[in-house]
């Protein structure tokens, strides 16, 4: 699907068709992440990962921390000696 870009003050923007907003589940506001794919260009657009809600880590968080503790298992042990 083609956009046009718009020129707002220094930058350029443009507006995410609405099967894509419904995709990501954005709303008006909503942080996003925006990268370039280094080998092919693409530019990468992802929603904002939520770390807190509520003043209360998000089981999105605790979950990321799991995987990333069981992935470095062998790691943390032998530091650990």
């Amino acid at each position: 699907m083609k956009r046009k870009l718009v020129k707002t003050g220094s930058s350029l923007a443009i507006t995410l068709p609405a099967e894509v907003v419904q995709e990501l589940k954005l709303k008006p506001g909503q942080q996003v992440d925006v990268s370039v794919h280094p080998q092919t260009g693409a530019v990468v657009i992802r929603p904002g990962v939520k770390y807190y809600g509520d003043g209360a880590v998000t089981r999105g968080l605790r979950e990321r921390v799991r995987r990333l503790v069981e992935r470095r298992k062998a790691l943390y042990e032998k530091l650990a000696k």
